[in-house]
């Protein structure tokens, strides 16, 4: 018999805690919450009443699906430590329900066509654009607030030499690399006489044929988008000849998220 009145078994304990005996045990074998006492005879755990706010506190991080690798580490951090962790499970939350957001936008997309390919695509012949260039190596997370960026600076630049920005507004997207980094082209057209800009590169993008689609929605809904082009080329034997293209026919910022009419380009041979 055990003594102790602040022991507890573990079916007691688990009970006084809201936490389940497997949930227990399962804590015990990450060194997360080890019983007080464990009986060598009978192999019964006991825990201690003190363990009580500990393990409803493991619970309740649980609860917010805050990994047990996670608890531990907030288990024995001050107070500005845990303010900092949970800022970084906050951020990393956030950004799953985007990622969720565009998932259920893209399904409801697909729903709404009746077909996994919701685009009407074609093949056109491009013509060849003399734009001013600016290029930056970005992820798939940052490619949209990168691109942003780079095009914004390019209409400050023209418009600090007194020119107007023309179309076409395009990001040229090269395929990722083996780290993931993505190298992205914003580009913004330009016409005679050439601007002589300071920090920016003038070039000319070449034409030719395109399979090509229109996206009307979110940008972050774009992948579905690029499979659609790919699939629809691979199926009728049309090989890639370039970087794919995007290019923006209205501004983001003075145009509703799910107005913003975007062409998206596959360049073949």
């Amino acid at each position: 018999m055990i003594a102790d009145k602040n022991l507890m078994p573990i079916g007691k304990f688990s009970k006084s805690c809201r936490l389940s005996i497997k949930a227990l045990r399962h804590y015990d074998r990450e060194g997360l919450l080890k019983p007080a006492f464990i009986d060598q005879q009978t192999g019964y755990r006991y825990y201690s009443r003190h363990q009580a706010p500990e393990a409803i506190m493991i619970a309740m991080l649980r609860s917010l699906d805050i990994s047990i690798p996670l608890v531990r580490v907030i288990l024995e951090s001050d107070k500005a430590q845990l303010k900092e962790i949970l800022n970084r499970e906050q951020q990393r939350i956030e950004t799953e329900l985007e990622r969720q957001q565009q998932a259920l936008h893209s399904i409801q997309r697909i729903a709404q066509a009746g077909e996994l390919n919701p685009y009407e695509i074609a093949i056109r012949q491009e013509p060849d654009y003399t734009v001013c260039q600016r290029s930056c190596k970005t992820t798939t997370e940052c490619m949209i607030e990168d691109s942003a960026n780079l095009i914004y600076t390019l209409f400050d630049e023209l418009k600090e030499a007194g020119r107007t920005y023309e179309h076409p507004v395009m990001c040229i997207n090269e395929d990722p690399d083996n780290n993931e980094q993505i190298v992205v082209h914003a580009c913004v057209g330009v016409s005679s006489p050439i601007p002589q800009l300071k920090h920016t590169e003038i070039t000319t993008i070449s034409g030719g044929p395109v399979v090509w689609l229109s996206h009307l929605g979110s940008y972050q809904e774009l992948g579905i988008a690029y499979h659609s082009l790919f699939a629809w080329a691979q199926e009728r034997g049309h090989e890639q000849r370039s970087a794919m293209r995007e290019i923006y026919l209205n501004d983001p910022a003075d145009t509703p998220e799910e107005q913003l009419m975007t062409e998206v380009m596959l360049p073949i041979f």
